[in-house]
């Protein structure tokens, strides 16, 4: 699979700057979230690790579950059984009957972010350890082959539209949004050391379901 090279977008005084810069200024300078303006707290009280993996699930908890803050969900809403937070998305158990692309079944205790709708997002408060240039996976399923989706680093870490290739024809047997893929190389993105507001939108949802995303830090 082709590896997407994201080009960061800096958000600089005086204008915006595009386009690839030394690989020593892309990785050591840090772009810190602005906490004053951003009322959401990380799940369970600690935030996510990167390099690591981040369940779709666990986005972060916005104050009396108010929608618009931490996430944003126009499907059907149905998360609260999977959540200690006062809040609820479309989360879905994988049960039996999900299977990877080879075939072999899914554990059944996982949950997924499904009934995805295209413009909906959500956030997780997120921890770099090492600056680096980080690859990014994730476990999927999709039903089409324009499912897309983006992530961004506050302020101004953007990947663009990461394409999630579909999982249709692996299994013909079993219904298409419950063959999953796990994958390691979708993109890549230079990430300096911090604390940072993480943000998962859908870009195009194609038939697309989330278990969870991966960060890995090339050598």
């Amino acid at each position: 699979m082709k590896i997407q090279h994201i080009i960061p977008i800096l958000l600089l005084a005086g204008g915006i700057t595009v386009g690839a810069q030394p690989a020593a200024s892309r990785v050591e300078k840090p772009l810190l979230e602005t906490n004053s303006v951003y009322a959401g707290k990380p799940y369970g009280g600690q935030r996510h690790q990167i390099p690591g993996i981040i369940l779709a699930k666990e986005f972060d908890v916005a104050p009396s579950g108010v929608s618009g803050i931490t996430y944003h969900c126009t499907s059907q809403a149905g998360g609260r059984a999977f959540r200690t937070a006062d809040d609820s998305i479309a989360l879905v158990p994988f049960g039996k009957g999900h299977v990877t692309i080879a075939g072999l079944p899914e554990d059944p205790s996982q949950v997924y972010v499904g009934y995805i709708d295209t413009g909906e997002w959500l956030k997780y408060s997120v921890h770099v350890a090492e600056s680096g240039v980080y690859q990014i996976g994730g476990h999927f399923a999709a039903g089409f082959t324009n499912a897309a989706l983006s992530v961004t680093f506050s302020p101004a870490l953007k990947t663009g539209p990461i394409h999630i290739p579909t999982t249709a024809g692996y299994q013909p047997n079993t219904e298409v949004y419950h063959v999953w893929e796990k994958l390691d190389d979708l993109a890549e993105i230079p990430l300096p050391a911090g604390d940072y507001v993480m943000t998962v939108k859908i870009e195009e949802a194609g038939g697309m379901n989330i278990d969870y995303l991966s960060f890995i830090k090339k050598p």
